[in-house]
């Protein structure tokens, strides 16, 4: 950007009149405008001692039972604080908790972003980075982990995986093997669904976990499961131990706890949840390395497993990055294709709509799901887009400064731990028009836009960081490639097959527990098309 500012101006100075108007409009646009990003000097701006502040007295009290905060989930609690203390406060840390600057200003996502250094880190899971790098550094010893690490530490091991798991040639390889595990899951809906009502269970949602296990496994592994329609009560205690885990995060990590001080229940109760997922994860991985090193496939390097490619190159860093997607891949991708459900079933316009998008490349119901097929699916990433903005996964992106900045005004220092909270953002209609329609047709291009549909006017937001439903940079979520494609195959298939409803109120669905989970039944009736 610098040396296309340099050219512009150059021609400037050889009287080019186009190169004027175009180097006042770079200079100009907010993106690359200093002062937009920055306004205030730091000397200039006011102390960090008089941003709005929820002090230890109030954050104590509004946890008992008669305080604002008491049985609030944290999305709640953030929304009710921007209320309260404005666009920007700070939450003082008691009992061994970090400090943390809450800011709903999007000029403030830009400015951190924009100075995030080249390692970006982040103060994310406490109790996740304390179990790597105390509780049981035992196991994971220098190798905690693109979750635990931080600095060049993580730089190094970002660098090492991002090739097998960022690269699109090498995530469009388990088409087929997901396609068919999905094809399973078809089947597994029509076996489990009343034949009256064709309505699945009241636990539906664990049956999607399952899904999403077998499909980290077939990626991870090279192995199949057999989670979908076998009897496996590990994978079960696995998919009932992540709530649970997520749970006890909110309790001891944001409520007042004495944990960092003296291991109380809870703590020992989380610790013992993180300890079951290794168990369950390196059995399946011991299995698979066992079976390389027995039977070495024939497969060319590309098509081989993830576990499998980074075995040749480290074998710790092997094992640790297959129990992260373990850990880290089930939840979110499933509470993702429940949200996108949940928006398809409540809109029977958008999901014919995209129907007819999918019959275009899926004519038959067993019609096959190829890479060049899919590249015709427009409506479908519309969808999955606009459904991670209605049911989003996460209430805020975490950052720690990598240097002095100025947000909303006030002096923070370098090293401050920054939530960028977008929950509200992306309900306001000062950002995305009709913000409580669900309406994809916001994210199409012009040329994909149906110009009958009476929601083309639908706006998105002009500001590229308020709508981070993965991330960003450096820090972004590796695993969004996998993520993205493992949905779109699940909803192409249920859509293609199904008619999908939910005669069910939909309000306060999930809950908020840094990661937002379902918390109510999730009995969609699904209706054989013919």
């Amino acid at each position: 950007m610098m040396m296309r500012s340099l050219k512009l101006f150059n021609s400037f100075m050889r009287k080019d009149r186009n190169a004027l108007n175009s180097f006042q409009s770079l200079i100009t646009n907010r993106c690359y405008c200093v002062a937009a990003i920055n306004p205030l000097t730091w000397e200039h701006a006011k102390p960090l001692k008089n941003i709005p502040t929820v002090g230890t007295y109030e954050f104590i009290v509004g946890n008992l039972p008669w305080g604002k905060f008491y049985k609030k989930d944290f999305a709640d609690i953030v929304r009710l604080l921007h209320e309260e203390k404005g666009d920007i406060f700070l939450w003082k840390g008691i009992f061994g908790q970090n400090d943390l600057v809450f800011t709903q200003t999007p000029d403030d996502f830009e400015n951190i972003f924009r100075h995030d250094g080249i390692w970006p880190e982040r103060k994310f899971l406490e109790l996740a980075t304390y179990h790597r790098n105390v509780y049981r550094k035992d196991y994971f010893g220098d190798v905690t982990g693109l979750l635990a690490s931080e600095g060049k530490a993580w730089g190094d091991l970002r660098t090492l995986i991002n090739p097998i798991l960022v690269h699109p040639k090498n995530t469009k390889i388990y088409l087929p093997s997901l396609s068919k595990i999905n094809q399973e899951f078809i089947d597994k809906v029509r076996k489990i669904r009343n034949p009256e009502t064709l309505e699945v269970p009241a636990d539906f949602a664990d049956e999607i976990k399952r899904w999403t296990l077998e499909s980290v496994g077939m990626v991870a592994l090279d192995k199949e499961l057999g989670l979908i329609n076998g009897h496996n009560p590990e994978a079960m205690a696995f998919v009932d131990s992540t709530q649970l885990f997520f749970d006890l995060t909110v309790e001891l990590e944001f409520k007042p706890s004495l944990w960092r001080y003296l291991p109380n229940k809870k703590f020992n109760e989380a610790m013992q949840i993180l300890d079951n997922v290794i168990v369950f994860a390196t059995k399946y991985i011991n299995e698979a390395i066992e079976r390389f090193e027995k039977s070495p496939t024939d497969k060319p390097e590309i098509e081989k497993s993830v576990l499998e490619k980074l075995l040749k190159i480290d074998k710790k860093v092997a094992i640790i990055t297959a129990v992260e997607m373990f850990t880290a891949g089930v939840d979110t991708t499933s509470t993702a294709l429940m949200g996108l459900l949940l928006c398809l079933a409540k809109n029977p316009e958008k999901q014919e709509k995209l129907r007819q998008e999918i019959l275009s490349v899926l004519p038959e119901k067993n019609s096959e799901l190829t890479v060049e097929n899919m590249k015709n699916l427009p409506y479908l990433r519309a969808c999955i887009k606009e459904s991670l903005r209605v049911y989003p996964l996460a209430v805020a992106n975490v950052r720690q400064t990598a240097e002095d900045l100025v947000l909303s005004g006030f002096q923070i220092p370098k090293g401050s731990n920054v939530n960028m909270t977008s929950i509200n953002l992306i309900k306001d209609s000062k950002y995305f028009s009709q913000p409580n329609e669900f309406i994809p047709e916001r994210w199409l291009r012009n040329e994909n836009k149906d110009d009958t549909c009476p929601h083309n006017s639908a706006t998105k937001s002009n500001n590229p960081f308020i709508y981070l439903p993965f991330g960003f940079g450096p820090r972004s979520c590796i695993g969004r490639r996998i993520a993205e494609m493992e949905l779109e195959i699940a909803i192409a298939r249920l859509v293609r097959n199904f008619g999908i409803e939910f005669n069910y109120p939909t309000e306060n669905a999930f809950k908020c527990l840094q990661l937002y989970l379902p918390v109510i039944p999730m009995k969609f009736k699904f209706t054989d098309l013919n």
